[in-house]
């Protein structure tokens, strides 16, 4: 997934390191604002506002500030140094885009990946409102994303899920001992064909039992 750098955000707007934190959770904005206007703030000096990323309309995605480090987004510092916030370009006047669901789904499954977070809205993934009184993200479902996100941690496309339904249907055909009788069957036909009366006697594969062919 491509990400575009688009820091350092001001000293005043973020600080070094997570104080020893671990990253537990991830906070979801809404910017209200266009992509570039909501990028300026972040990048204005005393605005005290960051956050790790900005998503477009489009899909694309700018980090600002890295994840090592503490954005300040939450509200409450205590929140923003174990968590990552992530802004979207949507508002009262603009509604997320399919685009921007599946760039945020994607992005929530690869911070997932590499800090071993669970996603589950209401634990992992906080919208953020649940954090301070505010109306933000608004419309922004994060139901959805967390969906599309655990989609999207799954390698298998649905024409891979096809193919192996066929094979759990027919497992047994995979099985060695299968083909190992069906292999005895097969000789002792093709014996009895050149060979009528031939002594085909001896123990089943499968049963151990006399082989009845």
């Amino acid at each position: 997934m491509a990400i575009q750098w688009r820091g350092p955000v001001p000293d005043s707007n973020y600080t070094v390191g997570r104080d020893g934190n671990a990253i537990t959770l991830i906070v979801d904005h809404w910017t209200v604002v266009m992509f570039e206007a909501a990028v300026r703030r972040f990048l204005t000096p005393g605005s005290a506002l960051s956050a790790h990323y900005v998503i477009g309309q489009d899909g694309r995605i700018a980090q600002l500030v890295s994840e090592d480090d503490t954005a300040y987004h939450a509200g409450k510092y205590d929140v923003n140094l174990r968590s990552i916030g992530i802004e979207h370009e949507a508002g009262p006047a603009m509604a997320p885009t399919d685009a921007l669901y599946a760039a945020s789904a994607r992005l929530h499954a690869e911070i997932a990946s590499r800090h071993s977070l669970t996603l589950q809205v209401g634990t992992t993934v906080l919208p953020h409102h649940a954090i301070v009184p505010t109306e933000c993200p608004g419309t922004l479902d994060l139901d959805r994303i967390v969906r599309q996100a655990l989609e999207e941690d799954d390698m298998f496309t649905d024409a891979d899920r096809a193919k192996l339904d066929r094979i759990y249907q027919h497992l047994e055909a995979y099985e060695p001992l299968t083909w190992t009788k069906r292999l005895q069957q097969w000789l002792a036909r093709a014996f009895r064909t050149q060979f009528p009366e031939a002594d085909l006697g001896g123990p089943d594969v499968e049963t151990g039992q006399p082989f009845k062919g």
